[in-house]
C-alpha cells in the first residue's frame, strides 16, 4: 500500500504550486481529482516557458505539474456545476487551492465556509504573501513573491552581475514539497482528532524559510551580494579550469589544507605565514582565491574532478540543466525518466523528491492529462451521477 493511498484530493488549482502539490499527492497514491474551468489552467497553454512542443496528445510543460490525475472540468458560476464541486467535496479527504482568500469566498469554497459542511476536510491553500498583513490580497508569483520580495533575486547573484535570472518553479515547487508536507501531518492529527484543519504555505513564507541563513547574514551586517572573493574561505568557492567549465571546491576542513595544496601541486603555499593558521587563512581569503584561480586554470575541469576524487576531496562539477537527465546518479535512483508520447513526442519527466520503501521509483505511474474534462463523465458517475444527469449537464454547459 502506497502512503497516500484511499485518500482522495481534489485541487483546484493553476499554474504551478498548487497542482505540483497535488501531483506529489498523486506520486504517493491519493487519488487526485483536478477541477478547471472550461478554459482550463493557465499552464496548459504556456508550453513556450520551457520551448517544450505541445500537440493534442502531447503537453509535457503542463504534465510536469499534473502527472497522475483525473480532469474534471465544471462551470461554477452555474448552480448544477458548483453544485458537483461541493458533491466532490463530500467524499473528499483534501482540498488543494491556490485561489486567492477573495475568490474562494466568491465561491463558497473558503475554509470558514466549508469547515461546519466538511468538517473532516483538510483545507491546503497556497498563498502569495500569507493570510495575514497589508499585502495579503495581492498577486503573488514565483519571481515576485518568492523571489523578489525575499532577498534571493537580488542578493544570491556576484555582485556587480545584476539580479539574478531564475527558472520558473522554483519557488513554487518549495512551496509543493512544504505544503505536500503539511497536507500529510494534517491527515495524521485527523486520525487522532477527527478534525480536520486549514493548512497554508505561502510563496513568501517559503523563501524567507529557504533564505533564512541569508536572512541571518543580512541581520548580522554582511554586505549583499558579494562575489567571489568575499566568500567564507578559499577552500570553499568556485573555480574554472582551462575548458570554461567550473566546479565547486568543498575541502572545508582546514585540517586537510595542507594536504590539499600538496594534491594540487602547490605545496609551499600551506607554509606561507599568510595561510599558515586558520585566523590567517580566512583573513587572506581574497588573494588565496586568485592564487587558486591560476593554478585550476591551468587544466580542465575533468583533470581536477579525477585528481581530487582520488584523493577524497569534496568537490563537485556545476553542471547543467540540459546533463541532469544523463546523470548516472539521476538514472539510478529514479529522480529523472524519458517519456514518449503516443504521438511520438519525447519528453523528460522528473520525478518527485521523496523516496518511500512502499513506493518503487521505477515504476512511478505516468499518467499524462490529455484533455480538458476528460474524466469528467467517469469521476460524476463514480459520485452518484446518472447518465441522463450528465448528458443533460453536458447540454446546458455546467460540464465538459
Amino acid at each position: 500500500m502506497k502512503p497516500m493511498e484511499r485518500i482522495r484530493v481534489i485541487e483546484l488549482s493553476t499554474m504551478l504550486a498548487g497542482p505540483m502539490t497535488a501531483r506529489i499527492l498523486a506520486e504517493w497514491g491519493a487519488d487526485v481529482i483536478k477541477v478547471e474551468s472550461f478554459n482550463g489552467d493557465a499552464w496548459r497553454k504556456q508550453a513556450g516557458t520551457t520551448m517544450s512542443p505541445c500537440t493534442e496528445t502531447a503537453n509535457p510543460n503542463f504534465d510536469m505539474q499534473n502527472l497522475n490525475k483525473r480532469f474534471v472540468s465544471l462551470n461554477m458560476r452555474t448552480k448544477q456545476g458548483h453544485d458537483a464541486m461541493m458533491k466532490l467535496l463530500e467524499g473528499a479527504d483534501v482540498l488543494v487551492t491556490n485561489y486567492r482568500i477573495q475568490a474562494l469566498k466568491a465561491m463558497g469554497l473558503s475554509y470558514k465556509q466549508l469547515k461546519t459542511e466538511f468538517p473532516r476536510l483538510i483545507h491546503a491553500s497556497v498563498l502569495g504573501y500569507g493570510a495575514e498583513g497589508p499585502d495579503k490580497d495581492r498577486p503573488g508569483y514565483d519571481y515576485t513573491a518568492f523571489f523578489s520580495r525575499t532577498g534571493i533575486m537580488a542578493d544570491l547573484p556576484p555582485a556587480g552581475a545584476g539580479p539574478l535570472v531564475p527558472i520558473g518553479g522554483v519557488g513554487d515547487h518549495s512551496v509543493a514539497v512544504a505544503l505536500a508536507g503539511g497536507i500529510a501531518a494534517a491527515l495524521y492529527r485527523r486520525e487522532i482528532t477527527e478534525e480536520g484543519d486549514k493548512v497554508e504555505v505561502s510563496l513568501v513564507q517559503s523563501g524567507v524559510f529557504i533564505g533564512s541563513t541569508g536572512v541571518l547574514n543580512g541581520f548580522n551586517g554582511r554586505k549583499l551580494p558579494r562575489n567571489r572573493y568575499d566568500c567564507g574561505h578559499a577552500g570553499s568557492n568556485t573555480y574554472q579550469g582551462s575548458d570554461g567549465e567550473w566546479f565547486y571546491l568543498a575541502v572545508i576542513d582546514y585540517r586537510r589544507f595542507s594536504e590539499f595544496c600538496e594534491v594540487i601541486g602547490v605545496p609551499d603555499i600551506a607554509k606561507n605565514p599568510k595561510y599558515a593558521t586558520v585566523e590567517e587563512y580566512y583573513k587572506n581569503k581574497a588573494e588565496l582565491t586568485k592564487i587558486f584561480d591560476g593554478v585550476f586554470a591551468r587544466h580542465p575541469v575533468s583533470y581536477w574532478h579525477d585528481l581530487l576524487e582520488a584523493h577524497d576531496l569534496p568537490h563537485e562539477i556545476l553542471r547543467h540543466f540540459k546533463d541532469v537527465p544523463e546523470d548516472p546518479q539521476v538514472q539510478a535512483n529514479h529522480y529523472a525518466y524519458y517519456y514518449e508520447y503516443e504521438d511520438g513526442t519525447k519528453t523528460v519527466f522528473v520525478n518527485g523528491p521523496v523516496h518511500f520503501g512502499s513506493v518503487d521509483p521505477a515504476a512511478i505511474p505516468c499518467r499524462t492529462s490529455g484533455g480538458i474534462g476528460r474524466d469528467t463523465k467517469n469521476v460524476l458517475k463514480e459520485i452518484g451521477y446518472t447518465e441522463e444527469q450528465i448528458a443533460k449537464m453536458l447540454e446546458a454547459q455546467e460540464i465538459k
